[in-house]
């Protein structure tokens, strides 16, 4: 993709792909209203971000559908000389699927309207903090788990299976429930209060490469301070 002042703007993807009229006129046929079209961005990537909050997933994909379509429409103009009408572009992109569409707002964006802050929290002063995650693989369910102090020092953990297939929901509840039967954490009995809380994939590593070692490994561990070498680098 090319422009002729991309050597010199940084910012020429976001007008080549969202403010040039052959594209604009193609979203508008696709039943785009203006929130998408008429806001100004410094960035492309903000724009699409923005995109996201209206637009459903199965939508979002046609909608690359048509950006990539408009961008091969581009290429062809810039080195070729030849340009095709916005309808034609329309056309092309929607024989790619049966049920194409743009302008779906029915369903839930793929980006909530509201970014979610996302960030690490550090546990209160004297209380343990449990990690636990579950997964489902050839018909067997694990778990693992990894059990930390206040200041983030690791005081236990392991992982196991069964060969017994349970839905989603069970096998967290089956992680949970597994974390703290731990024998070696008997003063859990000593806490008086729990928080559960759900974290991002991102931010329970440890938990699930127990979960994966266990499977593939059809293994059962424990362990206490000295835990395994396999988790120091995650």
């Amino acid at each position: 993709m090319t422009c002729n002042s991309i050597k010199n703007d940084p910012h020429c993807l976001v007008h080549a792909l969202k403010d040039y009229p052959t594209t604009r006129a193609i979203l508008t046929l696709g039943g785009l209203d203006g929130r998408p079209l008429n806001k100004d961005y410094l960035y492309y990537i903000d724009w699409l971000e923005d995109v996201m909050r209206i637009l459903d997933k199965k939508v979002v994909e046609d909608f690359i559908m048509m950006l990539w379509n408009s961008w091969n429409n581009r290429n062809n103009f810039v080195f070729c000389g030849k340009e095709d009408k916005a309808w034609v572009i329309w056309d092309r992109a929607r024989t790619h699927c049966h049920d194409f569409w743009i302008h779906n707002l029915v369903n839930n964006s793929v980006l909530p309207l509201t970014p979610a802050i996302k960030k690490w929290e550090k546990p209160l002063c004297e209380s343990m903090k449990i990690n636990n995650d579950a997964t489902v693989f050839n018909n067997k369910t694990s778990f693992g788990v990894i059990i930390h102090d206040s200041d983030g020092f690791v005081l236990g953990g392991g992982g196991g299976f069964k060969d017994e297939e349970m839905i989603m929901e069970w096998t967290e509840l089956y992680a949970f429930e597994e974390g703290l039967k731990l024998e070696t954490y008997k003063t859990l009995e000593m806490f008086t209060t729990a928080d559960v809380k759900w974290d991002n994939r991102s931010c329970n590593n440890v938990a699930d490469f127990m979960c994966k070692y266990a499977i593939l490994n059809n293994s059962n561990m424990l362990f206490g301070m000295n835990y395994p070498k396999e988790i120091h680098d995650i």
